[in-house]
């Protein structure tokens, strides 16, 4: 899946009116992740599952912190993963946001 970028942030924001245009924005540009931050996470703090936790992903997080990484393999397909996942992270929070303002 492709990164999640600002032309479908824009694609949503159109949708709203004025004030919750604004709300929309703030509140997306404080829950999103940005993906060479976690990609960074994922190389240097993936076999504790850091990348995971930020992504809410708790389950797997927590078996990667418990096998160190799955002995290092759950970490190797976090670094190659971490980009999608955290696109589709951005992507459900944008639109969590959008249908909470759009009621």
């Amino acid at each position: 899946m492709s990164e999640f970028g600002p032309f479908e942030i824009q694609k949503f924001a159109k949708q709203l009116k004025g004030n919750d245009q604004m709300m929309f924005t703030s509140q997306y540009d404080s829950a999103k992740k940005d993906p060479g931050t976690m990609m960074l996470l994922a190389v240097i703090l993936g076999g504790w599952g850091v990348d995971r936790f930020m992504l809410g992903d708790m389950g797997m997080g927590l078996l990667k912190l418990l096998t160190l990484g799955g002995c290092g393999i759950l970490w190797l397909v976090d670094i190659f993963s971490v980009k999608d996942r955290t696109g589709e992270f951005n992507r459900k929070k944008a639109q969590e946001i959008f249908y909470s303002i759009k009621g």
